[in-house]
């Protein structure tokens, strides 16, 4: 464990990798060492995504094996292919159940002040408006192999728009307004307490009963705590104890007694909790709060010692933007005249909490008004940085919206993605870059595997004035931080 101080930033985090180890606890960094190296394969966009059962194919980059798949396609088909892969399935991912039930227009229809840059974007893709037919017609695109890598690729821009102008759809269809609190941190761990860890998404109705169920309880006293999702209760957040990636390293403090798992929890929360023996409960089975609270107080009752302590102050606060005025307000976080947005979810392939609070410092020093989202914000609320805050799933969207509306958009000098976890983050990269923004992408995207198509998305993102940056590696602090004042 010598290696540690690699893994993550935080000196608690790391005294609990340290316990973990020493007794014999697998957590998400034992598994993502195992998978090293990582299929190069795969990263460089040449392993076939086509709906095809006659492989799996894949094109070897150093020519020395398999230069085309079973049914002859080359490297530049497979990449492209690989993309819209992606970006269907970061469109899918939007389309969640909870907004499905909603009417929505078939065709996107743009709103100020963003409808301009859409339209402009979208020009240059040929003029054809945009709806949720582009889902179909991607898939069937993906179907067999038949499609140009250029043709590819401009479905793969025209997709990144569609996520932006359904995020659009979304936010006049429920009108948020005003900003939630949150508070983060270990401090949340402190004491003696009942702790229901919550993880995925919990439907809100579920959340209100079992807060109503707890409230005012004491002897001891019931607290709610997410490992890393942002999962609104009333007027704020339900307190978020650690970034998505530190969940499992909470896990294994021994602290919590129960975890309630919404869709999208990691499998390994649920598999961890079979070996310490902590109860879990699924939101999909519908659990009444009155048998969430029984197992959680039993399972306090049989607890066994345990020897982390966190200190009680060690908890920061923050309030997100929501409403257009508090999202401006966020935006402007000290008196600089230039903007940076960083933020995003957690990666392995950096040390946890480097990226986003050593460039939030460098990019104040360089006199950049900072303002982030997700696990990177959390980061830099848990360091006391002075940054404004934006909501976890459309950040980035909220603050170009706002400073678009006020004609400011000249002072964003870039926008950075820390780290992606799923295809929602990429397709809303793209779909970024593509209405004519700088965007860079710290961790490494599958299109190096081929020239032809990084060239095509290029120009396909250029013909709008927009940058999709992205490197071969994990990018490190002061290469993102060059591009950022290079702008």
């Amino acid at each position: 464990m010598e290696t540690i101080h690699f893994k993550t930033v935080d000196p608690v985090s790391q005294d609990l990798l340290r316990g973990a180890s020493q007794r014999g606890i697998g957590l998400n960094w034992e598994r993502y060492e195992k998978q090293q190296p990582q299929d190069g394969f795969l990263r460089l966009g040449l392993s076939c995504p086509y709906g095809c059962m006659q492989g799996p194919c894949r094109i070897d980059p150093y020519g020395r094996g398999a230069d085309r798949g079973i049914c002859g396609l080359d490297r530049d088909g497979m990449a492209a292919a690989f993309l819209l892969r992606l970006a269907l399935q970061g469109v899918m991912e939007m389309m969640d159940p909870c907004h499905l039930a909603k009417p929505q227009a078939d065709e996107i229809v743009w709103q100020t002040p963003l409808d301009k840059m859409a339209s402009a974007a979208l020009d240059k893709l040929g003029g054809a408006p945009l709806s949720t037919r582009e889902i179909f017609a991607s898939a069937l695109l993906l179907s067999r192999p038949s499609a140009t890598p250029e043709a590819l690729i401009r479905q793969t821009v025209r997709l990144g728009i569609l996520a932006i102008g359904l995020a659009e759809q979304r936010r006049a269809q429920d009108q948020p307004s005003g900003s939630m609190g949150f508070r983060t941190g270990y401090g949340l761990l402190a004491g003696d307490a009942i702790l229901i860890g919550v993880s995925g998404r919990i439907p809100a109705a579920l959340v209100q009963s079992l807060q109503k169920e707890t409230a005012g309880l004491k002897n001891p006293e019931v607290r709610l705590i997410s490992l890393g999702d942002w999962v609104p209760a009333g007027g704020d957040f339900i307190p978020i104890v650690c970034t998505s990636g530190e969940a499992e390293t909470v896990l294994a403090s021994g602290k919590l007694n129960l975890l309630l798992a919404g869709p999208q929890s990691d499998p390994g929360l649920m598999d961890l909790c079979g070996k310490m023996d902590i109860p879990v409960v699924l939101s999909n089975d519908n659990p009444l709060p009155a048998v969430i609270l029984k197992q959680a107080r039993a399972a306090f009752d049989r607890r066994v010692p345990v020897s982390f302590t966190p200190d009680a102050s060690l908890i920061g606060t923050g309030s997100v933007g929501l409403g257009a005025a508090d999202v401006e307000s966020a935006l402007q976080v000290g008196p600089s005249a230039k903007i940076a947005l960083l933020g995003g979810a957690d990666t392995l392939l950096q040390s946890l909490g480097h990226l986003p609070v050593e460039l939030a410092k460098a990019l104040r020093g360089e006199d950049h008004a900072v303002s982030s989202w997700g696990d990177a914000a959390l980061w830099m609320v848990k360091q006391e940085l002075p940054v404004g805050i934006l909501a976890a799933n459309e950040g980035p969207l909220t603050a170009i919206r706002a400073l678009a509306a006020k004609r400011k958009l000249s002072a964003l000098k870039g926008i950075c993605f820390t780290g992606i976890k799923g295809c929602r983050e990429f397709t809303f990269a793209v779909g970024l870059a593509a209405i004519g923004l700088k965007v860079l992408v710290a961790v490494p995207l599958p299109l190096w595997g081929s020239k032809k198509v990084r060239t095509t998305l290029r120009e396909n993102l250029a013909a709008a004035g927009g940058i999709l940056a992205h490197f071969d590696h994990p990018a490190k602090a002061d290469e993102i931080l060059d591009w950022f004042v290079r702008s």
